[in-house]
């Protein structure tokens, strides 16, 4: 592929062989990475996700050169040695193929309240964020002993399991200002939501500036830019996937109706193979390289046809 592009995936699937199956052929197919996100059942609602570290460390076992990594992991829900020490796993497992992308947790209230989960509110998991990926950038970079004297969180010369390099650290971002901040701050990578290569590098000039205030150079931190894509042969196809039977004004045309939905989803990339490429060749033009496309629907079970799709796509 002309960019690296990492795969997210959603695995809601016990079969371990078919997730190894998808990790295999995306590294066929070139591919440069796959992301496990990770989210918790409601109550009486088993979502069917296996842990995101353990999906990843048998994708590990089973490829060679893909990068792997969560995108993203709840950075609320884990004490953050508990995280790092995980992370770390995951690279030691995978030879040195890891990331760890962080978010601040997009699940609803229920999803963290039902599962006695301290940070329910979305203000409260910003809080904590902040101190989680101190902490965790703090154990990587002082591999002898780690303190930190915060409101949630108390270390007092926490070291690390391992020895290997820590791997990179993402953060994930949609719309926060105050997160692109933090990420400048001590991350490694943003993996940011856009509607355009503007807007990219406007959200990447603030997580760079904030990088040059707290002593960081500025290139320091990237970004891997992250949209929804509904990529289909032809218009009629395209409409159908896009529900158009059922989401369509009176009297729309299939053409208006396509235009009505890239208006109404501009962090989405709507189209032909050759709509989305000119798409993404706007970004490449812009200087980004790195991208982690969402092939609605992006399950295990089903994203198979659209990978090899995408890849000829991107070629």
């Amino acid at each position: 592929m002309k960019a690296r592009c990492y795969l997210p995936l959603i695995i809601n699937s016990g079969s371990f062989a078919r997730v190894i199956s998808v990790a295999k052929k995306a590294e066929e197919l070139g591919y440069y990475g796959i992301g496990v996100g990770e989210h918790y059942s409601l109550p009486g609602n088993p979502n069917g996700r296996p842990d995101p570290f353990v999906a990843l460390s048998a994708m590990a076992l089973a490829t060679a050169e893909l990068r792997l990594g969560t995108m993203a992991t709840s950075a609320t829900i884990r004490h953050p040695v508990v995280l790092a020490n995980l992370a770390l796993s995951l690279q030691a497992v995978s030879g040195g193929r890891s990331f760890l992308c962080l978010g601040v947790g997009s699940g609803p209230d229920a999803e963290y309240e039902s599962n006695g989960f301290r940070y329910v509110t979305s203000a409260d998991r910003l809080d904590v964020f902040e101190e989680t990926l101190a902490i965790v950038r703090g154990l990587s970079e002082n591999r002898g002993g780690f303190s930190f004297r915060g409101r949630t969180y108390s270390l007092n010369g926490s070291t690390l399991n391992l020895t290997d390099e820590f791997p990179p650290i993402w953060v994930g971002e949609r719309r926060s200002r105050r997160l692109l901040k933090i990420a400048g701050r001590y991350a490694d990578a943003l993996n940011i939501h856009c509607n355009s290569p503007s807007q990219a590098m406007e959200k990447l000039a603030i997580a760079q500036e904030a990088a040059a205030e707290s002593g960081r150079q500025r290139d320091e931190i990237t970004a891997v830019l992250k949209h929804f894509i509904v990529m289909e042969s032809d218009k009629d196809t395209l409409a159908d996937a896009l529900d158009y039977r059922k989401e369509k004004d009176e009297g729309e045309s299939i053409a208006t109706f396509i235009d009505r939905m890239k208006k109404e989803n501009p962090e989405a990339i709507i189209g032909t193979p050759d709509e989305v490429r000119a798409q993404y060749e706007r970004y490449i033009d812009a200087g980004f390289r790195e991208f982690s496309p969402i092939l609605l629907p992006n399950s295990v079970g089903e994203i198979g046809a659209r990978m090899e799709a995408f890849a000829k796509c991107m070629a």
